[in-house]
């Protein structure tokens, strides 16, 4: 790969772009202040002189910015690792996954990817995914769930996950009713029996993903999604690519899909029943169907195979 890069694209690497347009704004101000000067207005007695002081005013913002862009780019210029972070299109790194994607989801009309295993950060992020679907995103949301093989691998068998399934597909369900749109045309959940390297969302053009990691918190319990080191991709890139088409991968490989007729049934055995986990597992279950099943009903939906 060619890693020479314009001036201008190293100036963006170094977060330096906006500081060039301030300069440029405050240039066309200044020479806007000598055109005042100069003009048919000088026999004024007092703008020639209010123009000159902003004008020379301006000039001294300008010399100082331009002294702080050269500064600055002497300091990056032999740092390749910003040169490279703008390069895989990473706009920045975060430690709170929910903050990022319920801010991204405040002007997300589009479309939403959801990943994940015991969908805790989902489920705290429901109500933004609700106002997505009202603001005519459509969802796919890839889950490795606790009654197939990549679920146990990673966790085992005694997590209770049940209710944030749950409480995600119960306000995508509230969503769309309230949105007067059908919920098997605005999102479709798919499961897979592989488990997940990735931590993967989709919000519009923004991918927010990192791995899923197996530390453990003070409590001795597995760290959540929230914790997990994050990567905000907002650029065409080979990185940005790679985990769109992982992403897209598994999905084609998914094992089954949630019927939610059934879907709706289930949920309400499990919220009017006490029942214990592994009866609400087998619940869930039971309202999917294995997607080879159902490749004539996702064609006639229109959606992706």
């Amino acid at each position: 790969m060619d890693t020479k890069r314009s001036l201008w694209q190293k100036l963006q690497a170094y977060k330096l772009h906006n500081n060039v347009y301030a300069v440029l704004m405050l240039a066309v101000s200044v020479l806007g202040f000598i055109v005042i000067y100069v003009s048919p207005l000088k026999a004024s007695p007092l703008v020639p002189e209010l123009a000159m002081a902003f004008a020379t005013s301006l000039l001294a913002s300008i010399f100082s910015l331009v002294s702080d862009i050269f500064v600055k780019y002497k300091n990056h210029e032999n740092d390749k690792l910003l040169e490279g972070i703008h390069e895989f299109g990473i706009s920045d790194l975060h430690f709170n996954k929910q903050l990022l994607l319920e801010h991204l989801l405040k002007t997300c009309d589009r479309e939403v990817w959801v990943s994940g295993y015991r969908l805790i950060l989902t489920s705290k992020i429901s109500a933004s995914l609700s106002q997505a679907i009202k603001q005519g995103a459509v969802l796919k949301v890839l889950v490795s769930p606790p009654w197939m093989e990549g679920f146990k691998l990673v966790y085992g068998e005694n997590d209770r996950v049940m209710d944030n399934y749950c409480k995600v597909f119960g306000a995508i369900v509230k969503a769309c009713m309230e949105a007067n749109r059908p919920v098997d045309q605005v999102c479709e959940v798919r499961f897979t029996r592989k488990p997940l390297f990735s931590d993967t969302y989709k919000v519009d053009m923004h991918v927010v993903s990192g791995p899923f990691m197996h530390n453990r918190d003070e409590e001795n319990q597995r760290i959540t999604a929230n914790d997990f080191f994050t990567y905000n991709l907002i650029k065409k890139s080979r990185l940005y690519n790679l985990i769109e088409n992982e992403y897209m991968t598994l999905w084609d490989e998914a094992n089954s899909v949630l019927l939610w007729d059934k879907y709706v049934q289930a949920a309400e055995q499990i919220r009017t029943n006490d029942l214990r986990e592994k009866e609400k597992i087998e619940l869930m279950k039971n309202a999917c169907q294995p997607l080879e099943d159902n490749v004539f009903l996702l064609v006639a939906a229109g959606r992706e195979i």
